[in-house]
This record gives structure tokens, sequence and C-alpha cells, in this order.
């Protein structure tokens, strides 16, 4: 399951999390309960209980269940990441599978592979340069050792003066702004890192845990923002005596593939060199700063410019979907689809979304996520291909690669879908039910199609589970790529636990038991489906009311949803919530953001940044593009939903 991203990104209106205190580790449980921009990603749960006594044997058998996760979560396979080895081998192994159980190929070339091309990661170019001042008599610095580009860095060569700007933060919320009173255009921006008064739990910065504010790329945004050519990040190693000052690991950053500002971090003492000729310390001013949070932001001598070059190659690699089809025996039927997905890759070695940072550079075996719904694909394959019917309608199954980096595997189906969209009755989407605990599993998207909740609740009398339901169609999951195109979707979940993102979700660990019922319960929905006649209503899930007053959510509501393919610029809308600010301001699907509050919006996270500035209530202009034509609106925007 994705923890991406992006737009508010999947987590709270800020990308992913607000960095946790030093020493304390970032909650699983925030990843349902965060937002899309503008959208409320998780409605919540309702639950009905089913009685247990209900439950009877599952058609597939567990060890049928658990034999593929434990390949694909062994130590060989590496946590399938997406652009390795690995994950090829993993989707050439459900290849395998596909062609053995009978299934038409229906990838690139008669195969079973769909190939698409995704950015997977960055490395550092051999051009990489920092120094104090010009030709010979600049003081080159130690690439590593003193300082190090920041992975989304924009490749270029500058020379600039420099400005210290505090923390880098502009907080109106709190009547605090770091670039106050300078002017740090075409300028390098000094920062320190995280934010003032972080030892002080009476901080209107929150105390115990960052804001948003602390974030790194957002301090980056800012600085751009401002004008500024470049920014330098240095630990605030006064807030945390012991620690050493070290430089963060090169591709450790969640952020953009790439940002129109030199980033960069240098270690305090090379930054305390620079300081000296204005008699001041970083620790000097961080305690004044910190003190009654004044502004202490100047500019240094401009005779002390700095010369830089990041060169950062972006690394791009091909991965693939893995699609097989059981054809439909009935002419007339057979033309119409059903969708049953999951997506098979994971994080590696671990990267910025791992939830054990310490331990990344460890296999992130990724059992439950998702080699659990990777095997429960490949379980229900099997099956109905062997089955002497066959369905009366077409079934495509897939397994997707991308999603761990936005549901880029998904969203790149459903613009080259095997069986055309208009005729796809639903998808539905396993991801991560292999855990289930307390005989209670969750159903999302019971809302895209009247009838769906009931057809849930009469398949699960011969399995008993405890079910919750959402009727909202999106998630942190593929079947939002198939919600944004409206088409119905149902998402099967077991749920949350403490090994998810960590080397320690691992094969020993699934229930195979509960997982070979989830997935007996699965068929029953998908033998539901197939008796249908006709394709069902998609229906648009209604937004919850509006809480009273400045809560419900963090930050201004907008109400866009975003589309997670790969644009040059800007943000893509891949649907418009009706009702919201942004429907009421004649925004729609296709849509592409280019301009929020006159802010200049490249990607994702510039569009987060500039969305948690306001509160609702505020008026905004917005600019989109459509059809290559500018569309100017203002949008009044509202209490998250």
């Amino acid at each position: 399951m994705s923890r991406r991203p992006f737009a508010g990104l999947f987590l709270v209106v800020g990308l992913g999390f607000a960095p946790p205190r030093l020493g304390r580790s970032a909650s699983v449980a925030r990843v349902w309960s965060n937002a899309l921009p503008g959208e409320a990603l998780r409605v919540p749960f309702q639950t009905t209980g089913t009685a247990p006594a209900g439950q009877t044997q599952s058609r597939y058998s567990s060890q049928e269940f658990l034999d593929p996760i434990k390949f694909l979560a062994s130590d060989k396979l590496k946590g399938r990441g997406n652009g390795t080895k690995e994950l090829n081998e993993a989707g050439d192994y459900i290849a395998r599978h596909f062609r053995t159980f009978g299934l038409r190929p229906a990838g690139d070339d008669g195969t079973y592979l769909q190939h698409f091309t995704m950015t997977v990661g960055a490395k550092l170019g051999p051009h990489n340069a920092l120094k104090l001042g010009t030709g010979e008599t600049g003081k080159a610095l130690a690439l590593d050792q003193d300082f190090i580009p920041l992975s989304f860095s924009e490749d270029i060569e500058l020379q600039a003066p420099m400005v210290f700007a505090g923390y880098g933060i502009t907080a109106p919320e709190y009547h605090y702004d770091d670039y106050g009173g300078i002017d740090a255009k075409g300028k390098i921006a000094l920062v320190l890192r995280h934010e003032p008064q972080e030892n002080d739990e009476k901080s209107v910065f929150a105390g115990k845990e960052f804001t948003t504010h602390a974030e790194i790329v957002s301090k980056a945004i800012n600085a751009r923002n401002h004008g500024a050519a470049g920014m330098i990040l240095v630990n605030d190693t006064g807030n945390h005596p012991g620690q050493p000052d070290e430089l963060i690991r090169f591709g450790a950053l969640a952020g953009p593939e790439e940002m129109k500002i030199a980033a960069l971090q240098a270690k305090a003492s090379v930054v305390d060199e620079w300081l000296k000729s204005s008699s001041q310390t970083l620790d000097g001013l961080r305690q004044a700063i910190d003190k009654d949070l004044s502004n202490h932001s100047f500019a240094l001598d401009p005779s002390l410019s700095l010369s830089l070059r990041v060169d950062v190659e972006r690394i791009r690699k091909q991965v693939a979907n893995v699609i097989g089809i059981v054809p439909g025996r009935d002419e007339k039927l057979a033309r119409y689809c059903i969708v049953v997905g999951a997506h098979y890759d994971h994080l590696g070695l671990g990267d910025q979304h791992s939830l054990a940072p310490s331990l990344v550079g460890q296999v992130h075996h990724g059992a439950d996520d998702n080699a659990s719904g990777t095997s429960g694909v490949l379980e229900l394959a099997d099956v109905l291909a062997h089955e002497k019917q066959k369905p009366e309608h077409t079934i495509v199954f897939i397994t997707f690669a991308g999603e761990e980096s936005g549901l880029l595997g998904s969203n790149y189906y459903t613009l080259h879908p095997a069986v055309p969209l208009s005729e796809t009755l639903a998808m539905i989407n396993l991801d991560m039910i292999g855990r289930v605990s307390k005989n209670r599993l969750y159903v999302g998207g019971t809302g895209t199609s009247p009838g769906f909740r009931k057809m849930i609740e009469e398949a699960n009398h011969a399995e008993g589970f405890e079910l919750s339901y959402s009727a909202s169609g999106y998630g942190a999951s593929d079947h939002t790529s198939f919600t944004a195109h409206q088409v119905p979707v149902l998402f099967f979940f077991s749920g949350l636990h403490s090994d998810y993102h960590k080397p320690s979700d691992t094969w020993d660990k699934i229930d195979a038991a509960d997982g070979a019922r989830v997935v007996d319960l699965v068929a029953s929905v998908v033998d539901e489906l197939d008796r249908l006649n006709e394709k069902p209503q998609y229906a648009r899930v209604a937004e919850p009311a509006s809480t009273m007053g400045g809560g419900g959510g963090y930050g201004p509501y907008f109400g866009s949803v975003p589309d997670f393919g790969q644009i040059e610029h800007g943000v893509k809308f891949a649907d418009v919530r009706d009702g919201s600010p942004a429907a009421k301001a004649g925004f729609r699907a296709g849509d592409v953001l280019i301009d929020f509050d006159h802010k200049k919006i490249e990607n994702l996270y510039d569009f987060t940044y500039a969305l948690r500035a306001h509160k609702p209530g505020d008026k905004v202009t917005v600019t989109v593009l459509r059809d290559g034509e500018k569309v100017t609106r203002e949008v009044t925007l509202e209490v998250r939903k």
C-alpha cells in the first residue's frame, strides 16, 4: 500500500507526515488519517458484525495462499523495489503462473508484461561542487564530508551571495516569517533544520511534534517562492546536544523529482566559518530566534559569494504490470470485463517511505504489503481458469508495478486498458489481505455503485467476517486510479499493523487461513458481479457533512483529486469532488493546475504548500490549463470535509 505521496499528498496536506521529533518514530496509524490536497482521503469505516458461526471452510487452502507470499517476500527478491531486477523476477514469476493457468496474455506484443517507464530515484553525477569565493582563491568543500546536494535539487551551476534566513519558515498563522526584512531574490538562503522552540512543549509550533513547516521540501519551496536561487540546509546542532552533525544520506528525503532551486546541505562547522565575518554563529542565532521567535535574518557580506554546481542524474527504469485474461464464454457479455488487481512492488531495501529509517539498507520484505494481495490474484486466476464453466464476462487479472511510487502502474493501465474502461464493470483491489485481526476485514468503495454494500453483505454470509465499510472509492491504493475514471471499485484490506513498511513485514506473520477466507469472499463477489447482465451504475460518493468551526481535519478544503501520472509541469486533476470549492468554481477532471494564489505550481508538493498557507474562507485565484488554454477562477476555500 502506498504511503506516498503526493498530494497532500496521500497523507496529510503536506508530504507524507510532519517529521517526528528526534528520538520519536512516526505512527503508522497516521497513514489512514491524512488526506489529498483538498480531499478527505479516508472516509471512516462503518462497521457491521457478522456472526462467526456462519463461517464455512474456504475453497482456497492456506498453503496455496502462503506459497506465493513466501517466494515474493523472500530475501532473494530483496523487497521487490521498483526498477530492480528482483521486481522483474517477481513479474516473471507471476507471468509464468498466468501462463501455467492458461490465461491469455494481455501485455505488450503478445506477452503478459505491460511495460512503462518511471523515475525510480536519482544519483549524484561527477560534477558536484561547492566553494566559498571564485577562481583559484575559492575554498573548495568536500562532497559527502562538508556538503551534499539534496536529491530533488535542480541541476544548476551558479554564483551568488548569501542570506541567513533563520529556519527558512513563513508561517502567517503563527505571525512568524524568517524572510521578513530580507531580500532573498537571486541569493542563496542559509536555513536551519527543523523549527523554532522545538524543545518547548508550550511553543506555538506545537512542541511535541513538528509542524509541516519543518519539512525540508517545504523550506526549499519557501526559499524558491521568495526568489532565492539556492537553499543550503544546516543542522540545528544546538537543539540536539551530543548528536553528530550528519549529512542526510542522498536519496533519503521525500520530495518532487526536481525543483527549480539549488538545494544542498552543509555541515554546521562550514556555515559557521561563513558567518565569522558577520560576527555571528549558528547557535547564537538559533538561541536568539528560539528565545522569543524574533527575526534575526540578515544578508551576509556580498563579497562572500558561494559558487556551486549541482549534478544530479535522474534514474529512469522500465517496469511492468503483469496482465492475464480469462475470456468470458457469453458472446454478448464477454466484451465486458471485471478487473481483479493487486500491486506486487514494494520498497526494496527501504527508501524515504520506510517506517524504519534506521533499517534502510535491509530487505523490506513486503509480505502483507503486498505479496498477500498478489497471492490472492494468483489464487483467483488459478481457480477461475480451471473451472469447467467459464465466467460469463471476461476477467482481467493484473498485478501492478509502481504503486509504492504513486499508483503509477494502475494509472498507466487505465490509460492503456486491455479492455476499454467503458466496458469495465468493476475493479476489485486486494492490498494487504494477509493479517486479519479479530476477524475484522475492511471493504472500501461500497458506495461507488448502488447495491455494492448489499452484495458484499450477502457474499459474507458464508465467511462470517466482521466487516467495516467505507463508501469512498478513493484511497492510498490502486483502486483510486479506476475511481478517477468512474469505474465502480471494491477494495479489500485487512488493516495496518506495526510491521507496515518495515523489514519485519515477513511471510511467517501472515495469517494464511484467514487470507484464504478473504480470497474466498472475493471469489464470491466476482461470481455475483459475473451474474450481472448490464454494467453497474457508477455513483459519485457524496461528501460527508462539514464539521463546524475550524476543525474537521488539517487545513482548508479545495476538492481536487490528483492524477498520479507523471506530467512535466503542474498538477493534473483526475477528478473534482462534487460540491467542493473547486467544483463550484467550475474546475473539472483533466484540468492542469499551474497557479494557485499567484504562486507557480510545478508539482504536488508546490500545491500542498500553497494550499496549507490558507484557512477556510479565504478567496484564492486559481489558474488551470484546459485543452491548452488558461482558465482562471476565484475559489473560496472551505472547512475540510
